[in-house]
């Protein structure tokens, strides 16, 4: 199952890259980050990154309420805590 991130901006919709092994890394990477705690820090730059070459470009991300952008944080760590917790069959 791919999975994307989207948001909406006026009458525009925007969408993710999928998530993928990348994107797990950087979301890995922060995790590892002992000054990183929480989701919202460990996730923001994988927002950035999943975006990266959409046509959400990086003025539009930041120009995001916070809800907007916690949101974004905590559904992409629902992602990576999917990948995480699931089996090989």
């Amino acid at each position: 199952m791919q999975h994307t991130l989207t948001f909406t901006v006026g009458n525009k919709k925007y969408v993710s890259k999928p998530f993928n092994f990348e994107t797990m890394c950087v979301i890995n990477d922060a995790h590892n980050d002992r000054t990183k705690r929480g989701p919202l820090n460990i996730c923001r730059d994988a927002v950035d990154y999943i975006f990266e070459g959409t046509e959400a470009t990086q003025d539009v991300i930041d120009a995001l309420d916070v809800k907007e952008r916690a949101r974004l944080c905590v559904e992409l760590w629902g992602f990576y805590v999917d990948v995480l917790s699931s089996k090989n069959e």
